[in-house]
């Protein structure tokens, strides 16, 4: 944002600093003259030994714009927070045509000699610098490695369940965003997949194929091991079924011998 005013523009109005311990800084600052007139100005800071302002003074003519470079020293301390309290000011005036930056003098820019200066206040703020592109191009490469080979499982048509511990689904792997297709969003995800991860991106194509095919033996191998369980199991209800019957029908026969006896008896009783 700048700051338009009578005689210079100023911008930016907030000078940024993407800290950094141990290293230099710039930040550059525009002066703009719109007026068809000579404009000397003057640049100050609080912090005069942090800071290092080329030119701190000068002159710009009508109609032109003048950069002027604010350079912050290195740093060996991380302030608090990243606050800064620093503070710049641009000083104008109007001057006669002609005049050159070395004959700019201090008492021009005062305003008890009945002159007309113009300050504009500008602000320091620190901020987090930049990520740096070869560090994303890495990070985007590394991903790209990894994930790239599960997206061609995915399509294939297999979930990652058969390929690992079952907890993560075709269905989880394609509903969900990456970088570099829509294939992994959380961290449980990674974490679920991370044999298959591991083998393609470590292993070569022949000990990928390899350890590829352990993993379907050994789930082929707890799957007939499920299955022989189960058979088992309807093994063994159909004996428990079958004793249960042999037992109701041995009650049936004792219940109709004690029937008997007992008709005998009231038989007996009603004669007599």
């Amino acid at each position: 944002m700048a700051a338009s005013c009578d005689l210079l523009d100023v911008d930016p109005l907030e000078l940024q600093f993407p800290f950094v311990l141990d290293k230099q800084i710039s930040c550059p600052l525009r002066l703009t003259n719109r007026t068809y007139r000579t404009i000397a100005f003057k640049v100050k800071t609080t912090s005069p030994r942090k800071y290092c302002v080329r030119p701190n003074n000068g002159v710009v003519p009508p109609r032109s714009s003048c950069t002027v470079v604010v350079t912050m020293q290195a740093q060996k301390v991380v302030p608090p927070d990243l606050q800064c309290k620093d503070k710049f000011l641009v000083q104008s005036v109007v001057v006669s045509d002609g005049l050159s930056a070395k004959d700019i003098t201090s008492q021009m820019f005062l305003k008890e000699g009945g002159n007309v200066v113009e300050e504009v206040k500008l602000k320091v703020a620190y901020v987090m610098p930049p990520e740096p592109q070869s560090e994303i191009a890495e990070e985007h490469d590394g991903l790209e490695r990894i994930l790239v080979p599960m997206q061609r499982i995915v399509d294939n048509g297999r979930s990652t369940s058969e390929l690992s511990s079952g907890s993560a689904s075709l269905r989880s792997a394609e509903e969900v965003g990456s970088p570099v297709g829509r294939i992994v969003k959380s961290e449980e995800f990674l974490k679920a997949v991370a044999p298959v991860l591991e083998t393609k991106t470590y292993a070569g194509p022949a000990e990928q194929s390899h350890q590829l095919s352990a993993i379907i033996a050994k789930l082929t191998e707890e799957k007939n091991s499920a299955l022989e369980q189960n058979r088992k199991l309807r093994d063994e209800l159909e004996r428990v079924r079958r004793e249960a019957s042999k037992q109701k029908g041995s009650f049936s026969l004792v219940l109709l011998a004690a029937t008997g006896v007992l008709c005998v008896i009231l038989g007996y009783l009603v004669k007599t």
